[in-house]
């Protein structure tokens, strides 16, 4: 397995490692609907890959089984999505793209990582914790995580029981 920067020409092969990942949605009652096919835009993809803070698992044959994609946000690097092929979940990808995702970050001098997501997703919170994130309280939250978890909201995904925000401390 390899990391690499991730290329605009990746976007169309990551859009379906990201609708593969999603299918483990339908194993979590009430958010079945997250498995609907529906995966970022080129756009999305693109805001992550310009500045450099996109990343692609592959395997020793090129086979792109995975991304994460980030954005630098004031003094954070942003993860906005990690996906994994389904067919290759649990094999340690998730973890390698979080440490290399948060190795970049350290060289940028950015003090923390972020991320939300869903509280009680084993493949989420839980999975984050173990990397040394930490589960904030709404008011803890600084503007910016306030503003995507209110976005969240707007969008149907409820909060705060089941979504929240993260960070990881870096500095």
């Amino acid at each position: 397995m390899k990391i690499r920067q991730t290329r605009k020409s990746d976007i169309s092969v990551l859009q379906a490692v990201e609708i593969s990942a999603s299918r483990a949605f339908l194993e979590i009652e009430g958010l079945e609907t997250f498995a609907d096919g529906s995966c970022a835009t080129e756009e999305q993809h693109l805001s992550a890959i310009e500045p450099g803070t996109s990343w692609t698992a592959e395997t020793n044959n090129g086979q792109q089984v995975g991304f994460l994609a980030a954005i630098p946000e004031n003094d954070a690097l942003h993860v906005y999505e990690i996906s994994v092929h389904s067919d290759y979940q649990k094999k340690g990808i998730g973890k390698a793209l979080t440490e290399h995702a948060e190795a970049h970050a350290r060289a940028l001098g950015l003090s923390e990582m972020t991320l939300t997501t869903f509280r009680n997703v084993p493949w989420n919170a839980p999975f984050y914790e173990r990397l040394g994130f930490q589960i904030l309280k709404l008011k803890e939250c600084d503007a910016r995580l306030g503003s995507i978890l209110a976005e969240e909201l707007g969008r149907g995904l409820p909060l705060p029981e089941q979504r929240c925000a993260m960070r990881k401390t870096l500095t």
